[in-house]
């Protein structure tokens, strides 16, 4: 393409090219200086990252081979070499990488969710949706990118704009018509979702988490709303599951100027939502539910359990009519639709207790997974959990009072220590245990050990929920990554317990 394509919609004038001009050819664009060699003719795009200025770079992928430098004014002085000055070269590079793929976005249609906890069940319930309509789709998330046909592994629950957009212009080769993403609140508020605008809109949930990065959760829920108010395309569709949820009544106010449509989820507690359910039974391995929405009233029967997926499963279902799907195929599809991996999921065993493996890693979704299982413990409810290193301290107390107000049994472990001390996290989580309180507490700071322990401490009647780590396949300790998949080692477990001694 030539520089004036990679350009389109940037305020870049005459004067900003050195060594060049708007009909320099470039073969694409290229942020990872490491890259150059293998992509030479690529214009090299350097941004001030948050622990590494990519300005350091420039001489070197010129050097490599580098068709052009992208540099921000003022980050160094001129280079030996073709260079286009910006203003700023990182709210430039979202446009940028969407143009680079030649804005696959304009085929597709898109639909993004966000809340604290949800995202990645409600985003897997849409796409079974979508599936089941027939629609070749897209859907981008935590537990890994699924790419109309095939499966590709995920860095980021919301990629970085050059990989963003790059997955779109796959999705279009390979004939998809929908795009369905998990929207952070780091991916909102850093605009990797530019210059991307969605025809559907969904919230979850809101509640504490990820305060090392936002400020306050004031901050932290305007960087969610930034979905609603935003990205929303003129004409959209937003929904959010109310019950209980101020915060989600906002992303509705928020998308109002521009929304066709604002649906309201509800489980009774607003009367008057737009998708509301009605007769609700909870079972053991199914929910049933007489539902109202803008189609008319259905009965709904889905494999998923507790109160949160029913909202999860009915935000899917208001997204995907506002993705044009009818609420009847959308019923259909629920009824077989199983959500996430590692979201409330069963570990096979013959013999022993209950366990279950749950991504539950916030204050907030430790007590509704908590919840949830406890209509189906016949025993006593156990819970193993532990806190990630080198992210918010603050929840730490707060994790350790959720497990042991809401479980009989609180197994307190690792997680992710990272770099700090995995004693001292556990520690700080303990110090939310109020003094009189009745739950059976083990202090076991190896997760392996941890678990192996607390099922064969546990009667065949107990529930075991395994909190925090869901689907992941690895523990990080210190700077090194391990494999660790808690439904591996509960597995394990589980047979030991059921081998003659």
């Amino acid at each position: 393409m030539k520089l004036k394509d990679l350009f389109a919609d940037l305020p870049v004038s005459p004067a900003d090219f050195v060594g060049c001009d708007p009909q320099t050819d470039v073969t694409g664009l290229c942020v990872d200086s490491r890259e150059i060699a293998a992509k030479p003719g690529s214009a090299f795009l350097a941004t001030a990252g948050g622990t590494v200025d990519a300005h350091r770079f420039v001489p070197g992928a010129l050097s490599d081979g580098a068709a052009v430098a992208l540099i921000q004014r003022g980050s160094i002085d001129p280079p030996a070499g073709p260079h286009v000055w910006f203003e700023d070269t990182t709210s430039a590079y979202p446009q940028l990488a969407a143009n680079a793929w030649g804005r696959p976005a304009g085929s597709l249609r898109l639909a993004a969710v966000t809340g604290t906890n949800g995202k990645t069940t409600t985003a897997h319930l849409l796409g079974a949706i979508l599936e089941h309509n027939g629609a070749g789709f897209s859907r981008l998330g935590t537990t890994g990118n699924w790419v109309v046909d095939r499966e590709e592994s995920a860095a980021f629950t919301t990629p970085f704009p050059l990989e963003l957009q790059a997955l779109l212009r796959r999705t279009v080769d390979r004939e998809g018509r929908y795009v369905v993403m998990e929207a952070s609140s780091h991916a909102l508020e850093q605009g990797r979702v530019e210059p991307l605008r969605f025809d559907a809109v969904g919230f979850t949930s809101f509640s504490q988490d990820h305060l090392d990065f936002h400020p306050t959760m004031e901050a932290y829920l305007s960087a969610k709303c930034r979905l609603a108010d935003h990205h929303l395309a003129p004409g959209g569709v937003a929904v959010a599951a109310v019950d209980d949820q101020p915060a989600s009544r906002t992303f509705l106010d928020r998308a109002r100027p521009v929304a066709k449509a604002c649906l309201r989820v509800s489980r009774g507690a607003d009367p008057d939502a737009e998708l509301l359910a009605s007769k609700i039974e909870y079972g053991a391995r199914h929910t049933r539910a007489v539902l109202k929405t803008p189609d008319g009233e259905f009965e709904l029967r889905t494999p998923l359990i507790a109160p949160y997926n029913l909202d999860n499963a009915l935000v899917a279902l208001g997204m995907a009519w506002g993705l044009g799907v009818p609420v009847a195929e959308s019923i259909e599809a629920l009824r077989t639709a199983t959500g996430a991996p590692g979201r409330l999921e069963r570990v096979d065993g013959d013999h022993g207790p209950t366990v279950v493996v749950d991504y539950a890693h916030t204050p907030d979704a430790v007590r509704r997974a908590l919840a949830a299982v406890r209509p189906l413990c016949l025993g006593r409810l156990h819970v193993l959990l532990g806190c990630g290193g080198d992210r918010d301290p603050s929840k730490r107390p707060i994790m350790g009072r959720a497990a042991a107000e809401g479980a009989d049994v609180f197994w307190a472990t690792s997680d992710n220590p990272r770099t700090e001390s995995p004693e001292a996290i556990v520690d700080a989580m303990l110090t939310g245990v109020q003094p009189g309180s009745e739950v059976e507490l083990h202090r076991v700071v190896d997760r392996a050990d941890a678990i192996a322990r607390a099922v064969g401490h546990a009667d065949a009647d107990d529930l075991i929920l395994i909190a925090g780590k869901g689907h992941e396949d690895y523990q990080v300790l210190g700077l090194e990554k391990i494999h660790f998949d808690d439904r591996e080692h509960a597995h394990e477990a589980l047979r030991n317990r059921s081998r003659p001694a």
